[in-house]
């Protein structure tokens, strides 16, 4: 529990580096143990040949741009839908996928721990994948991403659920000079990723202390439970949240955010 935490404990931000590939990069956003969040950008005209995962499943959430999806069933027989952005895509336990996008597109995979899930396996070589994503090309895609769920406007922004399981996640925006309340959770353990904008994150530690960390896009932050937090965004923000199961019952308000102002301590 995060209950006594002085602020030394609590403000590391993550600075997570893309691993680059031929086809555009894959960054791990959190080094939680509980659930895994990854940061997947796909290169303008590039293709992410057909692969798996061993282990548990998770949510391809298109943040930007739109993303041709090809999957094999258990027979051998290869599909494709088109996935656009604000879109989610699920990915089952050793489903065979891959990727194309002709103008580019970042997405996030929230699923299973990543000891879980496990490092992804290779399906196909690059020259088989670049053949099928040119065919694509010429190819009218049905629909094939489904909606974000639990959508919640906000006085400061918009919650969506992109999963809602043992393992959530969720897109938060904050629009600049807009601010949550202040709360904790007792078993919840979550972690933030920003994909744009710059948040400000107050923290009331120790002996009721005040105080804050700046996080930039390409940040994480790892939240530890009983730890009272509330964000203010300095400009529009957009968080990609991982988490431990979500529930209101574990969400303990603290302070009121259209009220309350955040002053640090001296």
């Amino acid at each position: 529990m995060g209950y006594g935490l002085t602020f030394d404990d609590v403000k590391n931000i993550n600075h997570p580096a893309a691993a680059p590939a031929p086809w555009g990069s894959v960054t791990r956003c959190t080094d939680a143990e509980q659930f895994s969040m990854h940061r997947i950008e796909i290169k303008p005209g590039a293709t992410r040949p057909l692969h798996f995962y061993p282990g548990g499943e998770g949510r391809l959430f298109v943040e930007s741009g739109d993303l041709a999806v090809r999957t094999l069933d258990a027979g051998g027989a290869e599909t494709a839908v088109l996935v656009r952005a604000g879109e989610i895509y699920p990915v089952g336990k050793f489903q065979v996928h891959g990727y194309f996008s002709k103008a580019g597109a970042v997405a996030y995979l929230i699923g299973s721990y990543v000891g879980a899930m496990g490092e992804p396996v290779a399906a196909e070589p690059a020259e088989r994948a670049h053949a099928a994503a040119a065919a694509l090309q010429t190819s009218n895609l049905g629909p094939g991403g489904i909606p974000t769920m639990d959508v919640r406007e906000k006085y400061w922004g918009r919650i969506e659920t992109i999963l809602n399981s043992d393992v959530a996640g969720k897109r938060i925006l904050i629009k600049k000079d807009g601010q949550s309340s202040m709360e904790f959770h007792v078993h919840k353990h979550e972690s933030y990723y920003i994909h744009s904008g710059l948040l400000k994150v107050g923290l009331r530690v120790g002996r009721a202390e005040n105080r804050s960390i700046v996080m930039k896009a390409g940040e994480s932050y790892d939240m530890h439970p009983g730890v009272m937090h509330m964000r203010m965004a300095l400009e529009d923000t957009v968080i990609i949240e991982a988490s431990t199961r979500d529930s209101d019952s574990d969400s303990y308000l603290v302070e009121d955010g259209q009220t309350y102002r955040f002053v640090e301590s001296q």
